[in-house]
């Protein structure tokens, strides 16, 4: 059944100029987002440093009325940027921008560029988008095996719990995989139109990881073997900072920062397990408090 993509929402009267761009420049910077990443994101429009030679669709997962008090203060500090907003019903994470701006527009060049991402040099966009006009452009790729990911019968069961078997069972027989680095790079549409994009859409971390990251950007990958490879070498590595609040691994080439808050599967599997502990916990603690909170409002709601 297909995602629901709840709407547009033009920002400071530009939707009519975005369109007259779309005849003039067939590409366009897509930038997925969420909730908690409101810092990142006012970290990586500050860094364009009012480039605004780019359409740029900022696209809102899992979105719920009450992002609008997050989202439009600082989309409108960066009015000078050409920015329109889309959201999208499900927390789909990267994949869910792209999937927004290929189903909603008619752009043949998707940028995609997550919001823990810092600009250090704009000519990055010239260069994807004029030098490799009607070529797949990866900034880095890296290589991994699901195989390593579960260390113990904990880690399987965890696994089982938020991803299908048949997407494990994949991307256990294909062994070593290539994939994008972090899903950054320019997609084409002559090769996402070959692809069912709902069929990698994640809705929690670790189907981001495994069917979004590695199967769906190795997939498009062998699709298009003539893919241009900015940095082939351009991997985790790199210094532990503090960033927007949180320790985060900086990984850098000349172009970008991106700043990764995990970037080790078990740190995922950790942050999921702390996520759930915590709700748990919260529903917990209203059925406890429940009872008692409803005598008490029950003798307030009681004339004297």
């Amino acid at each position: 059944m297909e995602k629901n993509i709840e709407r547009t929402l033009g920002v400071t009267g530009q939707v009519a100029s975005l369109r007259e761009r779309s005849v003039e420049n067939r590409g366009v910077i897509v930038i997925p987002t969420y909730r908690t990443g409101v810092r990142l994101l006012g970290n990586l429009l500050a860094s364009f440093r009012g480039y605004a030679k780019y359409p740029i669709i900022l696209v809102i997962s899992d979105f719920r009325e009450k992002d609008l008090a997050l989202f439009m203060p600082i989309v409108a500090q960066f009015r000078s940027l050409p920015i329109i907003v889309e959201t999208i019903s499900t927390n789909s994470f990267e994949l869910g921008g792209l999937y927004t701006a290929y189903r909603k527009t008619e752009y043949d060049e998707f940028f995609l560029l997550p919001h823990s991402c810092e600009i250090v040099d704009t000519s990055m966009f010239d260069r994807v988008f004029v030098e490799n006009a009607g070529r797949s452009v990866a900034l880095g790729l890296q290589r991994g095996d699901w195989n390593g990911n579960c260390h113990n019968r904990r880690d399987e069961a965890f696994v089982a719990r938020h991803l299908d078997k048949e997407t494990n069972d994949r991307l256990l027989k294909m062994g070593q995989i290539t994939f994008w680095q972090g899903h950054i790079g320019k997609y084409r549409r002559a090769i996402l139109d070959q692809m069912n994009l709902q069929e990698f859409l994640p809705e929690n971390m670790i189907e981001a990881i495994s069917k979004s990251e590695l199967l769906f950007t190795n997939t498009y990958h062998v699709l298009d073997p003539t893919t241009v490879v900015l940095f082939p070498d351009w991997v985790d590595s790199g210094n532990i900072e503090n960033k927007c609040g949180k320790r985060r691994l900086k990984i850098c080439n000349r172009y970008i920062i991106k700043w990764k808050t995990h970037w080790t599967v078990g740190m995922v599997f950790d942050d999921m397990r702390r996520r759930e502990l915590s709700y748990v916990a919260g529903k917990m603690g209203k059925r406890i408090a429940g009872p008692p909170f409803r005598w008490i409002k029950g003798k307030m709601s009681k004339p004297i």
